[in-house]
């Protein structure tokens, strides 16, 4: 038997054992998580101190961060790092991070992938380089920063699809001769998240004496959206120069009715070009699939020499730039 078929073998074993650790963690977690949820509706006899696997690990990363805050706000150039990620504070009911502890994960992600490189490469005989290592690092460093930018998508989505029932919300209040204060207090309690994060944060900056044109203006800023781009200038407008307030929310409710059809519509319209979309973006990883299954010693060079890790790099980054114009190409702005 080679030595490399016993480097095989092991490797197979260590991903088994990782896989079948991560599915019982996961199950575990997802029972504890369960149990709690019934237990709201039931009356425990005894406190309960057990914590998963999963909570503990979590609850252990967070002490460390905590620790490494106070270090980390010492440094100028970590404290301005972290100012670009005020927005991706937790919102909602959970508990808020500080800013700079997305910071420390990222640090953190990135130093843990660095080490399970350097694990891999020892099973397989091989020393890891340090250009290898650099890039490892800033892989696993901006990990996070996908994760985030995907959440505040899918944040700024949901906050599209609820400003129209925002709306609705305070032309009845209006309709109902509600002042603005108590129409957004109305909104705030009536919504869900995360516009009601922004509608409790309305609130406060409205009930602390701030003018209505200026909340929502600050509004505006940190949702960067059309439609309360429109909402907020609409306001402004109304608060310096007067008029029938129920008149004005009337036309803005049907305006973003319309616009929400017309996008239903749109949608319906283009289910064909956007699966097209899908196959043409799919089919880069399906021919690199193919080709490692036909041959899989056919990638080995990019992985051999600098040269070959530049080589990845700029196939990575026409990668990017084909989605990027095949998405442009193919969107229908309305």
């Amino acid at each position: 038997m080679s030595n490399d078929f016993k480097l095989m073998l092991i490797q197979i074993f260590i991903i088994i054992v990782l896989i079948v650790v991560i599915i019982y963690l996961i199950r575990q977690n997802v029972a504890i998580k369960f149990e709690r949820r019934i237990g709201r509706y039931s009356i425990e006899p005894l406190k309960n101190e057990d914590v998963s696997v999963l909570d503990g690990i979590n609850k252990k990363i967070n002490i460390f961060i905590v620790k490494c805050r106070k270090f980390m706000n010492k440094i100028y150039l970590f404290r301005l790092i972290s100012n670009r990620y005020d927005k991706y504070i937790t919102y909602g009911d959970t508990e808020s991070l500080d800013k700079i502890d997305f910071v420390t994960k990222k640090l953190l992600i990135g130093f843990c992938l660095v080490i399970l490189s350097i694990f891999s490469q020892v099973l397989q005989n091989r020393v890891i380089s340090l250009f290898e290592m650099v890039i490892v690092f800033f892989i696993g460093y901006f990990i996070l920063d996908i994760y985030l930018v995907y959440s505040n998508k899918l944040r700024l989505k949901k906050i599209q699809n609820q400003i129209l029932k925002a709306v609705i919300i305070m032309n009845n209040a209006f309709k109902a001769g509600k002042s603005t204060i108590q129409a957004v207090e109305i909104a705030k309690n009536e919504l869900p998240e995360p516009l009601k994060y922004e509608f409790r944060k309305i609130y406060n900056d409205m009930k602390y004496g701030l003018s209505v044109d200026v909340v929502f203006q600050r509004f505006a800023k940190r949702v960067d959206l059309e439609e309360i781009r429109y909402l907020s200038s609409s306001l402004t407008i109304l608060n310096k120069t007067g008029g029938n307030i129920v008149q004005v929310f009337s036309s803005i409710e049907k305006a973003l009715f319309d616009k929400k059809k017309l996008k239903e519509e749109l949608r319906n319209l283009t289910v064909s070009s956007n699966l097209i979309v899908k196959i043409l973006l799919s089919l880069p990883f399906v021919f690199v699939l193919i080709i490692y299954i036909m041959n899989p010693a056919y990638f080995d060079p990019f992985f051999e020499s600098a040269l070959g890790y530049v080589a990845l790099a700029m196939i990575f980054v026409i990668l990017l730039l084909y989605v990027f114009f095949l998405q442009k190409i193919m969107k229908v702005k309305v």
